[in-house]
């Protein structure tokens, strides 16, 4: 089974993303160089980061993606995001079905 989230927002900004992973002592300069897209992305789902300038009752406490992770990986699933500047981001997520319950 998969799921799809897609909006056609802004997008996630990779350059701050990393300089966040960087201030946080993820990554080193010198490493982000080097680092793919999904490898970037992959920050998002790290407990406690967000890349928002403020934090809200109910956005930028990087709480979040990093439970969804969790809880598909204890179900033996997948999620992924993509994004693009301008265009938007995509989660999917990929999950197995028990049909009859066994």
């Amino acid at each position: 089974m998969f799921i799809e989230v897609i909006d056609d927002g802004a997008g996630i900004n990779p350059e701050r993303v990393l300089v966040k992973a960087i201030e946080k002592g993820l990554v080193s300069s010198e490493k982000a160089k080097t680092l793919s897209m999904d490898e970037i992305n992959n920050f998002i789902f790290l407990p406690g980061f967000s890349t928002a300038k403020e934090v809200t009752d109910i956005s930028g406490r990087g709480v979040g993606m990093d439970v969804v992770q969790t809880n598909l990986h204890k179900l033996k699933g997948k999620v992924r995001l993509t994004s693009e500047i301008g265009k938007g981001t995509k989660v999917r997520l990929q999950g197995s079905v028990k049909v009859g319950g066994r």
